[in-house]
């Protein structure tokens, strides 16, 4: 996104061109370090399995390979009921065996997951979703090593 609005905003405001190249190539520098860095960082997670609250994580999944074994909604949008809850204690089992961590946003309610977690064991992790949505989280840079700590934070089964 970076790459497509330096150069429109310079277009749009020819008298700071030179401030809008600078600044998109020093963002740009600072930004393919970071995900070299993050991807370091991440090797570790490859392959963990996942509960998420929500289908709200498909991206960070595909980058980090992690999988997606259930969620805690039915359908998207839907609370996690008792009966799905159970049936997802039913096929993680009791000693949380078929999953590694189970995430959610801030905005979710810990409840299912707080559950599940103390029927299982499975660490459950809030993870921010966006800037903002962590103390740390305050902008892009910070959201990612957030997500990251917090991830890596979360004891080898």
């Amino acid at each position: 996104m970076a790459q497509a609005l330096g150069p429109r905003l310079a277009e749009l405001d020819p008298g700071n061109r030179d401030a809008y190249r600078d600044r998109t190539a020093a963002f740009l520098e600072r930004w393919n370090a970071a995900i070299s860095r993050w991807e370091q960082r991440a090797r570790p997670l490859a392959g963990s399995r996942v509960v998420s609250h929500h289908k709200s994580w498909v991206y960070l999944q595909d980058w980090l390979s992690l999988q997606e074994v259930a969620t805690l909604e039915p359908v998207p949008g839907v609370p996690p009921t008792a009966a799905h809850l159970s049936a997802l204690l039913s096929e993680l089992g009791a000693d949380g065996g078929g999953a590694d961590a189970i995430i959610r946003s801030a905005f979710q309610s810990p409840k299912p997951s707080d559950w599940l977690q103390e029927r299982t064991g499975i660490p459950a992790v809030m993870l921010p979703l966006t800037v903002g949505g962590s103390d740390r989280a305050q902008d892009l840079f910070s959201l990612f090593d957030d997500v990251l700590d917090r991830l890596l934070a979360v004891p080898a089964p």
